[in-house]
């Protein structure tokens, strides 16, 4: 079961987002539990002590703004779906630096949210998608979603994930086959990062979420820019 929160400072609007959300979810049979704030000192606590999947979330509000808690979730490398809500169109490109999953518009919510949520729907079924790998005579899994980055070393692979990093023999060629269509993006002829954990980028180098830096090769940096543009337009 997945954990929604859901705030906004207004009671009528945030009532109505409620109803809308559980309701799209329902039809796509997605269990969840619902939580609605009014009041986002609220929902800096819920963020500090319990685990968030989706977060839909109005920018202008009083004591934290929507880009002060979005400032919390990037700080803290939380892996909360943010979709920011916001009667002010103007705001999306700044929201852009924390890397939202979607922006909706609440003069177009009822037309906009049934999108966001079945864009959200494939997100967490790609949360359960793994990488399947053989290491000798064991067949090993990793989850696609835990991994930030692969790194070429040789014949083998360098997979890096929260939990640490894992040596594989494999060739970049062949991962980057068994991941084509999925979130990877190859950068460098000798790596693929996963777009989740890509916090801002320049003409030679990627910084991913945790501080790390990747390198763009230069053959690769058209592709890369586009993917992630489209990825922040989404």
């Amino acid at each position: 079961m997945y954990r929604i929160v859901i705030c906004d400072d207004e009671e009528e609007i945030l009532e109505h987002i409620v109803k809308r959300v559980r309701t799209s979810f329902e039809q796509l049979s997605i269990s969840a539990q619902y939580t609605a704030l009014t009041d986002s000192r609220e929902l800096i606590k819920i963020l500090e002590t319990q685990t968030v999947d989706i977060l839909f979330l109005d920018i202008d509000m009083p004591y934290f703004t929507g880009m002060d808690i979005a400032k919390v979730i990037t700080d803290r490398g939380l892996k909360t779906l943010l979709v920011f809500v916001t009667s002010y169109d103007a705001l999306v490109y700044q929201t852009f630096a924390y890397r939202p999953f979607g922006f909706i518009r609440k003069s177009y919510f009822d037309k906009e949210v049934d999108e966001v949520i079945g864009r959200l729907e494939k997100e967490l079924l790609s949360w359960k998608e793994e990488l399947i790998l053989q290491k000798g005579q064991e067949v090993i899994k990793i989850p696609m979603d835990d991994i930030y980055y692969m790194e070429a070393n040789g014949n083998y692979i360098n997979i890096y994930t929260e939990n640490g990093n894992e040596k594989y023999r494999e060739t970049m060629t062949k991962i980057e086959e068994k991941l084509k269509g999925k979130k990877f993006v190859r950068c460098h002829k000798g790596y693929l990062v996963n777009t989740k954990y890509i916090s801002r980028m320049n003409s030679n180098e990627i910084v991913l979420t945790d501080g790390r830096i990747i390198p763009i090769g230069r053959s690769y940096e058209r592709e890369v820019k586009q993917i992630i543009l489209e990825q922040m337009r989404r």
